[in-house]
């Protein structure tokens, strides 16, 4: 999810950002940068500057890049330079000839907090820093406390008395402090007036909602907390004219529904903030109406279309636009495309996932290249905001596009291409990354982190793509390059439980049957923090599907509890595990209309989502309850079914696809399954000519099959290992299918079905 937009402190004497060139070590190269020297600092070539003016100038000249080599020594100098500042101007009793200003000094003393909080902020205050940052946080609270006072001493400094309160709350939040700097912050925004400026009174509020959604162990978000300030926020933004930040609050309260998992009030907002952003996205009757039978009442399909009130909006939006919102578009349209996609809504998730390449494509990434925005207000100076770097939307964009696109069925399946482009973009060496010098170390290595957890949900997408396609060796290299690249990136604790999971799936599909219920059963343990955990749902359900499949007729009772538990809990998860919920009800149902509902009701859904790997599933069980009694409607889903199957690992190239005489293999248990119906049912009705054919087609996926089992068993006679551990779960180092038309199609046989009997 895209990070919080969170404010930053508008420094007047901190220099301009400039350009370099990141590599994958992490070292630049800079070029030369302007600075910018305050009006109080100004003198004219034949007047001598005094030296503690010139000294308070030299952290502008000084200050490098957070990924510079020399952003460590830089900081030192410019502390040093402030530092001798201070104390040359104490020693000329503060009013003597070339002193500092009360002006210039309270800017010293912030600027001597500010450089302070990038030194901790950069872990070098521990044992292992270097010796001149140890015990910087009691200089840092001795500059905010100067500062403070003096701005209650001076009428004309009074308006920057929040700048250090801020100040102080940015401290306590590295001091992991979330408590106290909650109500540090409440108590400043309750001493606000009308005289402070729209700048201070916004910082005040956003630094107050981002620590409300800070977390430490024994400090949990407080979301009601931080939607009621973007309320207040809002309505203070309205009343003062500023629109960008009216709607920058809208956008911030979507963020934190969803990080919330409000998803009742998910639905409203999005309408909302991509109203105020203008796009409008309407369902219109499509030329094709298909007809849904369902207790009398008529459903037809629709299709999003744009309307001519987002052309003429967009249109005029592009004339003038600003930085913050082309941000924002980008935001919430891939915070849309999430909410859509969870509610297994492809037609709204493809009109956005469209809407979010335009505006891509328009270089919107451009307007803030080193992730930190300058926002005019209607009065007073500008407000800063630090949003999420242009490099981390750039290569999400992909991962986004990715997951939107559910289905997996075909030559050149849309959700593969995503993610594998994304992959690429991922694996460049050289990275064009512009910083601000308002950032520091941590903030340097949150973008990498952040990029490198991209690359890892990548290719967990990647390996699970591969796995619904049958492509086994190039999920087992997908699997590899996950390991690898979690080991070193110190991400392998956070991502055990989905490489577990994976290798579970991987296992499942290639029959080890045995490893494969160990890694579900790992799976779920190492997640078992998280009860709302996907990884520990996902596994239970691989679990129960496993001891289903194998008939443990000696654990039944036990096997059907723990299927009611996780039926129960895909219903409360929603989403997707909703259709899965479904499927697990009809295997447990014994009336013959309650099975017919529950898969009526996940074929809809999954139709909806384009899911075609798990529609496949669901159209065979639906086949086979026909067989016997109407077998010409059978023969129709299973034709729908063995065009997915067949779909799911066709090879992009045509020439690859004939194997055996002409049979496409792509899910081969399942083609071969299919295969066996067919041929039981020509050779009931009496078709000889066609069930030779069909078993000769059924040979050549049979040898498909032995030789994934023989794959299996070879993988199985490798493993020596003894006890099995979550590590050994882990292995070692086109043509097109219209979900949305067939689903509807297969639908209304069932309907029919149902009413003839």
């Amino acid at each position: 999810m895209p990070a919080l937009l969170q404010p930053l402190m508008d420094s007047s004497n901190s220099p301009t950002t400039h350009q370099h060139r990141l590599n994958s070590k992490g070292k630049g190269k800079a070029v030369p940068f302007a600075t910018t020297v305050s009006p109080s600092r100004s003198s004219s070539a034949h007047t001598e500057i005094p030296d503690p003016v010139f000294l308070l100038g030299l952290p502008a000249l000084l200050l490098h890049p957070p990924d510079h080599p020399n952003h460590v020594p830089s900081l030192r100098a410019s502390l040093d330079a402030l530092n001798k500042c201070l104390s040359m101007h104490s020693s000329l009793g503060g009013n003597g000839s070339g002193a500092l200003s009360f002006e210039q000094e309270m800017q010293a003393y912030g600027m001597q907090a500010e450089i302070g909080l990038k030194v901790v902020s950069a872990g070098l205050t521990g044992q292992d820093g270097p010796e001149w940052a140890r015990g910087i946080e009691s200089e840092i609270e001795d500059a905010i406390g100067q500062g403070t006072r003096l701005c209650q001493q001076i009428a004309s400094l009074r308006p920057f008395r929040s700048r250090f309160s801020i100040l102080r709350a940015h401290l306590l939040l590295l001091q992991n402090q979330v408590k106290a700097c909650r109500a540090m912050l409440k108590r400043e925004i309750n001493t606000l007036n009308a005289a402070d400026s729209s700048s201070t009174v916004y910082t005040c509020y956003f630094t107050y909602i981002n620590a409300l959604l800070s977390s430490t162990p024994t400090q949990s978000p407080d979301y009601s907390g931080a939607l009621s300030t973007l309320q207040k926020v809002q309505s203070i933004a309205h009343s003062r004219g500023d629109k960008q930040i009216t709607t920058l609050a809208l956008a911030t309260r979507l963020q934190v529904l969803m990080r919330a998992e409000l998803w009742e009030l998910v639905g409203e907002t999005c309408e909302s903030v991509e109203e105020a952003l203008g796009f409008t996205f309407e369902e219109q009757d499509g030329q094709r109406d298909t007809q849904q039978t369902d207790g009398g009442t008529n459903q037809s399909v629709s299709v999003i279309m744009p309307t001519e009130s987002q052309e003429s909006t967009s249109s005029s939006s592009a004339t003038d636009p600003t930085p913050l919102f082309l941000c924002m578009k980008i935001h919430v349209l891939m915070l849309s495309i999430l909410y859509h996609t969870r509610i297994s809504n492809s037609k709204l998730a493809s009109a956005r996932l469209g809407a979010l390449h335009d505006v891509l494509d328009s270089d919107a990434l451009e307007n803030f290249p080193s992730g930190v925005l300058q926002v005019t207000l209607t009065a007073g100076p500008p407000f800063h905001l630090n949003v999420t770097h242009p490099r981390i939307l750039y290569e999400l964009a992909f991962l986004v596009s990715g997951v939107c696109k559910r289905d997996v069925v075909g030559r050149k399946p849309k959700r593969k291409i995503f993610v594998k482009e994304g992959l690429g973009v991922c694996e460049e060496v050289e990275k064009l990354v512009t910083m601000s010098l308002l950032g520091g170390i941590r903030d340097m290595q949150k973008v990498e982190e952040r990029l490198n957890k991209i690359r890892a949900d990548g290719l967990c997408e990647m390996v699970s793509i591969c796995v619904m396609r049958s492509e086994f060796d190039e999920a087992e290299a997908s699997l590899s390059s996950l390991i690898a690249h979690t080991r070193s990136t110190n991400l392998f604790q956070a991502y055990a439980p989905q490489i577990t999971l994976l290798s579970a799936y991987l296992c499942h599909a290639l029959g080890q049957t045995s490893r494969a219920l160990d890694c579900y059963r790992s799976a779920a343990y190492v997640d078992r923090s998280s009860e709302k955990g996907f990884v520990r749902l996902a596994a239970r359900v691989g679990e129960v599907i496993l001891r289903i499949g194998q008939g443990e007729e000696e654990n039944e009772e036990e096997v059907q509890e723990m299927t009611v538990q996780v039926i129960k809990e895909c219903k409360a998860h929603g989403a997707q595990f909703e259709a899965v919920g479904r499927i697990l009800e009809a295997i447990l149902a014994r009336e013959i209309i309650e099975i017919k509902k529950s898969l009526k009701s996940a074929l809809e859904q999954v139709t909806r989502s384009l899911d075609n790997h798990l529609r496949a599933l669901i159209l065979a069980l639906m086949a086979n309850m026909y067989l016997l009694t109407a077998s010409d409607h059978a023969q129709l889903m299973l034709k729908t079914c063995q065009q997915l199957a067949s779909g799911l690992g066709a090879p992009e190239d045509k020439a690859n696809e004939l194997v055996n005489g002409g049979s496409v293999v792509g899910n081969v248990p399942l083609g071969l399954w299919v295969g066996e119906k067919f041929l039981e049912l020509y050779r009931r009705a009496g078709k000889e000519s066609k069930a030779q054919r069909q078993a000769e087609l059924n040979a050549g996926i049979q040898g498909a099959m032995d030789r994934i089992l023989q794959r299996s068993e070879k993988e199985t006679t490798e493993d020596v290992s003894g006890e099995t551990t979550v590590e050994d779960c882990l292995p070692s180092d086109g043509m097109e299918v219209d979900g949305g038309n067939e689903g509807q199609s297969d639908e209304d046989e069932f309907d029919r079905m149902d009413e003839s009997k």
